[in-house]
């Protein structure tokens, strides 16, 4: 797989910690800004696209047969050679969705790398073959931008794209730019994802973080998660469903930063 692509948000300096943020699903590292923005004078803030989602993706006619069997394994190894790149030892970690079963798995491969992780409305498993079938095919047949209604419906709280709020519809036209053959590999990834035996085998502290609103990942089953790891906490954020850090980034901002610092105060 090639090395994903990254930004470097802001460097307070080298003795700030670095966190590393990951994206939902169909969206790119600019779902992130409304979080990395506020938390930018403390943290050296790193974001990156998942495979294939780099608009410039496009540009690569085989795209679909380089990340042909990716696993959420091989973006974890993405995950760890960014930080490589920047040259940060340890790093602490934020993945929302997708990105949050990356939190998994890099706290359960790379405890000695992540000092502290974050999973946003994520889960050890994201839902069946067949229902992974059927949403590639949809792409197949008539792109990402045809999943964006029924999308939208799922990933934000009731009301919120009425709102004057150009955050809602800004993520949406992100799925809809999204490389069809990158949004596949990942679908494709997903299908292959289960962790649900593993989890209680998690070390290092890790923030199981819900949208009050979330149908797919709900906050039982995110206190749930908690609750099988030593160090595991859950919080929830009011009023928003899945992508919580678009409805809400200042109380993302809030929780992550009151997590981040107690963890370090524990070590």
């Amino acid at each position: 797989m090639p090395l994903l692509s990254y930004s470097i948000v802001h460097d307070p300096g080298p003795d700030a910690p670095v966190l590393i943020l990951g994206n939902a699903l169909g969206t790119t590292r600019e779902l992130w800004a409304g979080v990395a923005y506020r938390m930018a004078d403390d943290y050296r803030i790193v974001t990156f696209d998942l495979p294939g989602h780099d608009p410039a993706s496009h540009t690569a006619d085989d795209l679909e047969a380089q990340l042909a069997d990716l696993t959420l394994t091989d973006i974890a190894a993405g995950v760890i050679a960014i930080a490589d790149a920047i040259g940060a030892e340890t790093f602490l970690y934020a993945g929302l969705s997708i990105s949050g079963g990356v939190a998994m798995q890099l706290a359960l491969d790379h405890p000695d790398r992540v000092t502290a992780a974050a999973a946003l409305c994520a889960a050890p498993k994201f839902g069946d073959a067949e229902s992974w079938d059927a949403r590639i095919a949809a792409v197949r047949a008539d792109g990402t931008r045809s999943l964006i209604p029924d999308t939208a419906d799922r990933w934000f709280a009731a009301g919120f794209l009425d709102e004057d709020n150009p955050a809602g519809p800004m993520v949406c036209e992100m799925l809809g730019n999204v490389p069809d053959a990158g949004y596949i590999a990942c679908c494709q990834a997903l299908s292959r994802f289960d962790l649900t035996d593993r989890i209680s085998d998690i070390s290092i502290p890790i923030l199981f973080v819900a949208g009050a609103q979330d149908i797919g990942n709900p906050p039982e089953s995110m206190r749930a998660l908690a609750e099988q790891v030593e160090a595991g906490e859950a919080t929830v954020i009011p009023d928003a469903a899945h992508i919580v850090v678009a409805e809400h980034p200042d109380l993302v901002c809030d929780a992550l930063t009151a997590f981040f610092s107690r963890t370090e105060n524990r070590s």
